[in-house]
């Protein structure tokens, strides 16, 4: 690749990751505090070029399916989190598990072990090669199952297609 190709390659790629940060930023900050959100779209963009850092692919026609599920965990656990906090007695039986990763994609692994958190009662405490620690609120509680369907779901959304064959179960 020419040194012309690669600054271009290079620039276009920083473009990118500027609008993405930007997003971010509007969206965070309630569209408000652009000064600081400049310097902080910059430095994002900086950090990513010279970590060599890349946004994981993403294949936009499993997003719609994704988000739905996911919104639809995240209020379950909003309101799972109300009741136990007004019950008098809440029911809670507070235990480690270890979760097992189906996907070989650290992209995968790492983005679920980041969002765990937000399923119902459920939070990631230390992913490492193919296993996440996982904080339950009620062992009784099936978390291996939202787990289970959330990393499918980004296996599905950050994945290849022939990667995606090789990790279904």
């Amino acid at each position: 690749m020419s040194s012309h190709s690669f600054f271009h390659y290079s620039f276009i790629h920083s473009l990118k990751r500027m609008a993405v940060f930007a997003c971010f930023w509007g969206l965070l900050s309630q569209n408000q505090g652009w000064g600081f959100g400049i310097l902080f779209i910059l430095l994002a963009t900086w950090c990513t070029y010279k970590t060599d850092l890349h946004f994981p692919s993403l294949r936009w026609q499993h997003l719609p399916g994704f988000m739905l599920f996911f919104l639809q965990r995240l209020v379950a656990g909003g309101i799972d989190v109300a009741i136990r906090t007004l019950s008098k007695t809440p029911a809670i039986s507070p235990a480690w598990a270890v979760y097992e990763f189906r996907s070989a994609s650290a992209e995968v692994c790492l983005t679920l072990s980041a969002i765990v958190g937000l399923l119902p009662g459920t939070l990631a405490a230390k992913a490492e090669k193919n296993v996440m620690r996982v904080h339950v609120l009620d062992a009784g509680h099936d978390w291996r199952t939202d787990i289970e369907q959330l990393e499918t779901r980004l296996i599905k959304l950050l994945t290849t297609p022939s990667l995606q064959n090789r990790e279904q179960v």
